[in-house]
């Protein structure tokens, strides 16, 4: 792969600062250029070609609609910081932008479930064993109903963990030959 300079950098750097951004936004779109322009100069542009093939991407129309979009996705206006929960002033509002933010309200589910797949679990082995030193078994007898109680917490917690997996899976487009 090829470097660039530390001349081009500052080219780029000061082409980002003409077209008006600053800070953490400048930082990330210039690192986003180089290795743009570098992935240019490996393919085989020459320096002056790559940058102009990267700026048409990236020109100053598309720089300042991601300005306003980073300032609306993270920057915190008074109303939003009274209303932040502690992920939300910790990731800056960022996972809700492409669903981290849903799956992580998903984990208290999944705890539930595991929990009680794990309580129907000690429910069946104390049954079992009850039925190992007894010899003797019964659906109906009070050891019985507990080894049903247990396959019934057990069946429940697999089913409802699988139905709230389905609801998150992304659905795929196959095409049909």
């Amino acid at each position: 792969m090829e470097k660039l300079h530390p001349n081009q950098i500052d080219y780029i750097h000061k082409y980002l600062l003409q077209s008006g951004l600053s800070g953490e936004l400048l930082t990330e779109l210039l690192d986003h250029l180089i290795c743009e322009v570098e992935h240019y100069l490996w393919i085989g542009l020459p320096f002056e070609a790559a940058l102009n093939k990267t700026l048409q991407d990236a020109n100053a129309d598309s720089v300042q609609k991601l300005r306003k979009l980073y300032h609306q996705e993270l920057a915190f206006s008074e109303e939003q910081l009274a209303k932040a929960s502690l992920d939300d002033i910790l990731f800056q509002f960022r996972n809700k932008s492409y669903g981290a933010y849903s799956l992580r309200q998903s984990y208290q589910k999944t705890l539930v479930y595991a929990l009680g797949g794990a309580l129907g679990l000690g429910l069946m082995m104390i049954a079992f064993l009850h039925l190992i030193s007894q010899k003797t078994w019964s659906y109906w007898s009070p050891w019985g109903v507990v080894w049903i109680i247990g396959v019934g917490a057990v069946t429940a917690a697999i089913v409802m963990y699988f139905l709230q997996q389905e609801r998150w899976e992304p659905v795929s487009d196959q095409k049909s030959s």
